[in-house]
């Protein structure tokens, strides 16, 4: 994983201050169970999507998941950018 501090840098002060431990682990979980096996370059790549309430969240994931024929967490492995519709869901 990259060093915290590069990750600071990366991201306004107020993504990190309202990480929520809890919210954030259960996002972990989630994914950690969907097999993704590329956590740590959503975490330092798309830290802000660890702000998204955990239910909101899997709404989310589940909304993509079932557009990519349910393999987005595949597709995405090789196109992180599938990420940014997140925002737009």
């Amino acid at each position: 994983m990259e060093d915290i501090n590069l990750i600071k840098e990366k991201y306004e002060k107020f993504v990190i201050s309202n990480l929520n431990k809890e919210n954030f682990n259960n996002i972990i979980l989630f994914l950690f169970k969907e097999n993704c096996n590329f956590i740590e370059d959503i975490i330092s790549d798309y830290l802000d999507l660890f702000n998204i309430p955990y239910e909101e969240f899997v709404k989310k994931y589940n909304i993509l998941n079932k557009k990519y024929d349910f393999e987005f967490l595949e597709r995405a492995c090789n196109d992180m950018n599938l990420f940014e519709e997140f925002y737009n869901i």
